[in-house]
């Protein structure tokens, strides 16, 4: 495998193919990119962009270069519990787990160990839902050299809750690592708090985060208010009184206010009729999280419908709590797995522009003078769908 590492000083790397996911852009073949770190000070055919360079070329042969990845959904500070989750029995006993587990959070060195790791299959940037440990998971992803997103989520129906980032958070971000809040989920957090959480997302640039539509629970909650999911939440997370909306979740959500171009609705796997649409047309992006979904046995996200509708697609790991490493392109295998026909450049654009779209930072998603993501290798079992 080609070193992954990132000089400060000027160095280019050279190989087959590059896939620079600019829109209407032809693949570059014999391609190279000049760098300064993770940033690229030039990118085109080899034989100019080598001509005027004099300082050290690393050559990877055969390789297919794509810009560095954006995990577009991660819970970094649940890193310690890799491998410790129950075998899938759905939801609600993955989540009795999780409230037990989670008491503590990962430490720095288990953070600096997920964050390299992350690093090491091609991830540029993260999109991370953080609790405690915010500061921790921002300090861990600058000193990796990793740009993203570090989301304090708010949970709860409180209306005097601050909408800051804790002060602890905002000192921790920087050199590319921002800093915001974002909602759990419909059920976990007040209607009237998730609208506000997405109104201060918005005055800091930010999308708006939301657990949405993950399990059969979550469904029949809000269109019936029965079930194993709605008995778990009664008494904690539901007000007494609480009585369902009669609409899936989707509905809920767009019935709230809370869908737009600006939201990152995560998992989406369990869809009622018409559900395709109120995404479609929210503008919306979808992040899969194919594996987590797998892990804890809440089904599988239709993915080609969504395509089909028009809904923008990102990717995300989830948390080592519900998956078993941070790799990206294993996301995009299991994603292939269920979905063979699926084109491969929606899937390229979901591991790359969209979620740096989302984010507003076009120095990331694509391989351009400027773009501070660097480069992945395209795995060579992942060509047949991704080229």
């Amino acid at each position: 495998m080609p070193s992954t590492a990132f000089p400060d000083a000027p160095h280019a790397v050279r190989a087959a193919r590059a896939l620079t996911m600019v829109p209407g852009a032809a693949p570059l073949d014999d391609a190279a990119l000049v760098l300064a770190g993770r940033r690229i000070l030039d990118v085109g055919p080899a034989r100019r962009v080598l001509a005027g360079f004099h300082g050290p070329v690393e050559d990877l042969g055969d390789a297919v270069l794509v810009p560095g990845l954006v995990n577009a959904h991660a819970h970094l500070e649940l890193s310690h519990l890799r491998g410790l989750a129950p075998p899938p029995a759905g939801f609600c006993a993955w989540a009795r787990w999780l409230f037990a587990a989670a008491r503590e959070t990962a430490s720095p060195d288990v953070l600096a160990a997920a964050v390299a790791e992350a690093a090491g299959g091609g991830t540029a940037a993260v999109i991370d839902v953080a609790g405690r440990a915010g500061p921790a998971v921002a300090r861990a992803l600058r000193k990796a050299g990793l740009s993203g997103l570090v989301c304090r989520e708010i949970l709860g129906r409180r209306g005097d809750i601050s909408l800051d980032p804790p002060p602890q958070l905002a000192e921790a971000a920087g050199d590319g690592v921002a800093a915001t809040v974002c909602g759990h989920a419909l059920y976990s957090t007040a209607p009237e708090l998730l609208r506000r959480v997405r109104a201060a997302c918005r005055e800091r640039g930010a999308p708006f985060s939301l657990h949405l539509a993950e399990h059969a629970g979550e469904m029949e909650l809000f269109m019936t208010g029965m079930g194993e999911f709605a008995d778990m939440l009664a008494g904690r997370l539901l007000p007494k009184g609480w009585r369902a909306p009669g609409r899936s979740p989707v509905a809920e959500a767009a019935a709230q206010g809370l869908l737009g171009p600006d939201t990152l609705a995560v998992h989406v796997v369990q869809l009622a009729p018409g559900d395709l649409a109120i995404l479609a047309r929210s503008g919306a992006t979808a992040c899969l999280c194919p594996r987590s979904n797998a892990r804890i046995g809440v089904g599988v996200a239709d993915a080609p419908a969504l395509v089909a509708a028009g809904v923008r697609l990102a990717l995300g790991t989830d948390s080592l709590a519900s998956n078993d490493d941070l790799d990206l392109w294993n996301e995009a295998r299991a994603l292939f797995a269920a979905h063979p026909e699926l084109p491969g450049r929606v899937v390229l654009e979901a591991l790359t522009m969209n979620p740096a779209r989302l984010l507003g930072r076009d120095d990331l998603g694509r391989l351009t003078p400027g773009s501070v993501g660097g480069w992945a290798v395209l795995p060579a079992d992942l060509g047949t769908y991704l080229t």
